[in-house]
């Protein structure tokens, strides 16, 4: 196969003297979505068609064939959403045919991030080396505030790791996000700063499309390192761009993939999608449904998601597996042996309803994880960014109630120099100087009458906001105000 190609593998389900035909027209479909008698131009033939490889028996399912078409690279336009609309778009339409795998170039994989953490840097995050990761979900909904918090606040004190909000956790209005979020967030970092340990919350973004990014916003604004988000109906490319734009952990759940997974002769592989395309996405950690639990998933389902979420894919970090739903004390053996060290054990309901002690009992479904493995633990690694401390400093600081005086901020003379242009300006910073850490610096500058600043040329973003005075903005040649 040419470097520069994408490979598909489809599987399809029919008579064996049928398939050859079915393959030529998902190979138009996908591409040109004509019939192959009006595409007569030999070079879109030759660049855009796609090329049937190869036609095989499935080793797998009986009276079903592997059908490999090659397409060119740039026609996936280095964008997750033209891939999925390359190999599956129309054809998802068709009975019988499944996309069970792809094989992309490096030109195609280099322009994507994957994970931002992955497995290695999830370790440094926690500090937890050596065992599985112990992750539970607050619920249910309806839960008042403070109770949520209080079972994030326990859990962290038993010694987990990883606690997310459940994904039917969606809240009325972005102010009732910024409640929750913030008092299980807050509840958190006590715990952690009681057991010098660094358990992580993961806030569950959900949101009309045209409010969504402030939620993300806000989240990385808080000091959550990450968020749960279900990309199958949030949309894959706006979970992987907006964890990408604010620099958060990706926890991808599965609501909704049933629809594309589980019927053998339709959709798409299960390993496939909650594997390969959910890490193409940044997804560093995929929850999927376990063998053994309250869905329909098969062993080799949750391998085959296990395997590809690990195997070398370009220069992508690899990411965590999550096996969950309906997992309990019980199943940790298997668990362990099936998946090994870097994963990550997603206990709900059992670990919440195991006593009415949560942290008594995450102690205790840590203690069984501990005997198949040997834990080693580090000094977590402390975030960058806003800690609930720094942030609770910033909502004090900027009040703006009745009396609010901004306090220690002086004016000083602005490029007063003799050689340059500047007349008679003074500055005020008002934050991002103080140590507030914001994603702008916020200034107050008075010209006195007769005073004037330069055209300079700016590298960086301004926002001028008018607040008193009269006089002339110009930028460029062009007269603002």
């Amino acid at each position: 196969m040419p470097e520069q190609r994408i490979q598909a593998v489809y599987r399809v389900t029919g008579a064996e003297r049928e398939t050859p035909a079915i393959a030529r027209a998902i190979a138009y479909e996908q591409t040109v979505e004509l019939p192959e008698e009006l595409i007569t131009d030999p070079a879109i033939v030759e660049s855009i068609v796609g090329k049937v490889e190869s036609v095989e028996p499935d080793p797998g399912i009986e009276g079903a064939f592997r059908v490999t078409i090659a397409y060119e690279s740039a026609l996936a336009s280095g964008q997750i959403p033209q891939l999925v609309n390359l190999l599956f778009g129309n054809v998802s339409i068709y009975p019988a045919v499944r996309l069970v795998d792809m094989h992309l170039p490096d030109e195609f994989l280099n322009r994507l991030q994957g994970p931002r953490h992955g497995v290695d840097g999830l370790r440094r995050m926690t500090g937890v080396h050596g065992r599985p990761l112990l992750a539970t979900a607050l619920k249910p909904r309806g839960t008042p505030v403070d109770g949520l918090a209080r079972m994030a606040r326990d859990f962290a004190l038993g010694g987990g790791d990883i606690v997310k909000d459940d994904q039917n956790l969606v809240d009325d209005d972005f102010e009732a996000f910024k409640r929750r979020t913030q008092a299980c967030h807050r509840a958190v970092a006590e715990a952690n700063a009681d057991t010098g340990r660094r358990c992580l919350y993961l806030p569950h973004v959900a949101a009309p499309a045209n409010e969504l990014e402030r939620y993300f916003e806000y989240v990385h604004w808080l000091g959550a390192p990450g968020v749960l988000a279900c990309p199958m109906i949030m949309g894959l490319d706006t979970a992987r761009a907006l964890a990408q734009a604010y620099e958060l952990l990706l926890m991808a759940h599965p609501a909704l993939t049933g629809s594309y997974t589980n019927s053998d002769t339709q959709g798409i592989d299960h390993g496939l999608l909650l594997g390969t395309l959910f890490r193409l996405i940044g997804a560093d950690i995929s929850i999927f449904p376990n063998v053994g639990g309250r869905f329909s998933y098969r062993a080799e389902d949750c391998a085959n998601i296990r395997d590809r979420l690990r195997a070398p894919l370009g220069a992508l970090r690899p990411a965590w597996p999550c096996p969950a739903g309906g997992m309990h004390l019980n199943n940790l053996d298997t668990m362990a042996a099936d998946y090994g060290a870097d994963s990550v054990f997603l206990i709900g309901g059992a670990l919440l309803g195991h006593s009415d002690q949560l942290t008594a009992s995450t102690a205790r479904f840590l203690d069984e994880i501990r005997r198949h493995f040997d834990e080693r633990l580090e000094a977590p690694e402390r975030p960058e960014k806003f800690s609930d401390e720094a942030a609770q400093s910033v909502l004090r600081h900027l009040k703006f109630e009745d009396g609010f005086q901004w306090s220690n901020r002086e004016s000083t003379p602005y490029k007063d120099a003799a050689d340059l242009a500047f007349k008679a300006v003074r500055r005020v910073e008002l934050v991002g100087k103080f140590g507030e850490r914001t994603r702008c610096d916020l200034r107050y500058f008075e010209v006195a009458p007769g005073g004037f600043t330069s055209l300079e040329k700016h590298l960086h973003t301004h926002i001028v906001i008018g607040a008193r005075g009269t006089g002339l903005l110009t930028m460029g040649n062009r007269r603002i105000v």
